[in-house]
């Protein structure tokens, strides 16, 4: 049996100046992140292990884990603080922040940079265009 899967699509507002596309594929136990700027992109595949191991350093069942960060990777929240980042190697990370019992927490996610930028990156803008035709 297939395992459910949702997408969803983000361009998210880093600054005034710089904005990312986020397309996400969620499942119940990983997810799977396709990111561009326009004209270099990135994948990130959180895999079930990978998930499963942050999701036990944070006290938190793993489907609960993959719902938030599919909250803030889904769609854009004001109050929390995002980043994309050189993480040397062409990579990148992605990270953003939020509130849990008075704290704030600060996750993040280590992106590897695309074999086919060019591909990767119509894929997600027409990925992007077509869920603004569907809304």
């Amino acid at each position: 049996m297939e395992e459910k899967k949702r997408h969803t699509c983000l361009k998210l507002q880093l600054t005034e100046e710089e904005s990312i596309f986020v397309k996400g594929t969620w499942f119940n136990t990983h997810f799977n992140l396709s990111i561009t700027d326009g004209s270099t992109s990135w994948h990130c595949n959180a895999s079930e292990d990978e998930v499963k191991q942050r999701a036990a350093q944070w006290d938190q069942p793993v489907e609960e884990y993959v719902e938030l960060s599919e909250r803030y990777l889904g769609f854009q929240q004001p109050e929390s603080v995002y980043a994309f980042a050189d993480a040397g190697d062409a990579h990148k990370r992605l990270s953003w922040t939020f509130e849990k019992g008075g704290m704030t927490l600060h996750w993040r996610w280590k992106c590897m940079k695309s074999p086919d930028c060019k591909k990767t990156t119509a894929e997600i803008l027409d990925f992007s265009h077509g869920c603004k035709h569907k809304a």
